[in-house]
């Protein structure tokens, strides 16, 4: 599940926009996923995935083919890697 992780968020590119490590990220405007409840963090996630009160084009065009199992493993990864 670790592993999967780390290829997901490869994959999708989540280390560029948002905060993941305590390193200092330019872009502060996004918001950190680091440390936040998993529910909140499926949540917000499937709420990009229908478009329904997130209107976000990037986070829609990254996730919208995810399942619910990935996003978990990309969960478990933020917290257990960082």
């Amino acid at each position: 599940m670790f592993l999967k992780g780390k290829n997901l968020i490869k994959l999708h590119n989540c280390f560029y926009c948002h905060k993941i490590n305590n390193k200092t990220n330019k872009k502060n405007y996004f918001p950190k996923i680091k440390n936040q409840y998993a529910n909140y963090l499926i949540w917000s996630l499937k709420q990009y995935q229908i478009s329904y009160n997130r209107k976000n084009f990037i986070m829609y065009s990254q996730i919208q083919n995810i399942s619910l199992l990935d996003i978990k493993k990309i969960i478990f990864f933020i917290n257990k890697k960082f």
